[in-house]
């Protein structure tokens, strides 16, 4: 299995320094994405080679804080997520898993899916 691996978003210096101590502690390595490469594919990004992807243009991009963990088996990303909360990282509310479905989506597809997931969940009563 590949290293475990956090992509990141537009997070603030002090949270991505928190994060990034977090990280290194759990044996978790970080990289922080580029608006630049919004348009390739995020198994690219977590170093799978990966096809051609339905990438919208490289125009496209966005701002929100965003982290997609990678190669992490349940109980570490449990450990991960569990971490973030004891040591008071501000909640990052667009998380995601690489999957085998999202592996050749675009950073910027991905953060649409979350959005809408997120604004599904917060407007059920």
């Amino acid at each position: 299995m590949a290293q475990p691996l956090v992509l990141i978003y537009n997070l603030e210096a002090p949270v991505e320094a928190r994060l990034t101590a977090l990280c290194e502690r759990q044996g978790i390595t970080v990289r922080r994405v580029n608006p630049w490469e919004y348009g390739m594919p995020i198994g690219a990004l977590a170093g799978i080679p990966v096809g051609r992807s339905a990438a919208p243009a490289m125009g496209a991009g966005f701002s929100d804080p965003m982290l997609v963990m990678c190669h992490m088996l349940s109980p570490q990303l449990d450990a991960f997520l569990q971490g973030m909360r004891g040591e008071g990282i501000p909640r990052i509310a667009l998380k995601a898993v690489l999957t085998p479905s999202n592996v050749t989506w675009s950073s910027v597809q991905l953060r649409g899916e979350l959005m809408r997931e997120h604004e599904a969940f917060n407007n059920r009563v």
